[in-house]
């Protein structure tokens, strides 16, 4: 009994002197004192999961802008697809004379004329043309186009050239204006026409129509 009371009475002063110190290091007034989730007694940078201190976050190759190139990634991403492959609202496939953010297209709108005066359509070019080619005051050497190409002499259509091509007359390459003009300045001894002019446009239509006529009657 006396043994019995005195190993409580030895208890009680071990609990009276142990508790200052058991509720200084549990004390949850002294954060620093506990052991469990204390940021104070281990190093933040000690801990391995979830810890950003741990960890290089460029490290981390999940959802981690630092470890993978952002041009690296397909979906949605700028950088990896060429912008001028987009066809949807992409002004680099499209041409840039369609779209016009005036409203108008550059390409189409406020083009000047080449002359004041137009032709209706082909066949009146032609028929103009026809009446120049049968004019022998068209020059001044009393000769008309169909002295020289009467029934479509001299004009070497059985060759099948389209102009320029070489004309051995003229000892050089041309293009259908400029043999008309040559010959307004030479067998003609004319004046030259206008590269614009609607008579430059009649000869040359009416050329066209004279030699067409001729390779379907020579099919």
């Amino acid at each position: 009994m006396i043994k019995t009371l005195m190993m409580m009475v030895g208890l009680t002063l071990t609990l009276g002197l142990a508790s200052p110190a058991s509720a200084e290091w549990n004390n949850p007034c002294n954060p620093c004192s506990m052991k469990k989730h204390n940021p104070c007694s281990m190093n933040p940078c000690d801990m391995k999961k979830h810890n950003p201190c741990s960890m290089n976050p460029c490290s981390m190759k999940k959802h981690n802008p630092c470890s993978m190139n952002p041009c690296s990634m397909k979906k949605h991403n700028p950088c990896s697809m060429n912008p001028c492959s987009m066809k949807k609202n992409n002004p680099c496939s499209m041409n840039p004379c369609g779209m016009n953010p005036c409203g108008m297209n550059p390409c189409s709108g406020g083009n000047q004329d080449i002359r004041g005066s137009k032709f209706k359509n082909f066949q009146e070019a032609v028929a103009m043309g026809e009446k120049m080619w049968n004019d022998e005051n068209l020059g001044t050497s009393g000769l008309a186009c169909l002295s020289c190409h009467a029934d479509h002499d001299l004009l070497n259509l059985d060759k099948r050239q389209n102009y320029p091509h070489f004309v051995a007359m003229t000892g050089d390459v041309v293009t259908l204006d400029q043999m008309i003009n040559y010959c307004m300045l030479n067998p003609m001894k004319g004046e030259t026409f206008e590269w614009n002019s609607k008579e430059m446009t009649a000869m040359a239509a009416y050329f066209r129509a004279y030699r067409m006529k001729y390779l379907r009657a020579h099919k």
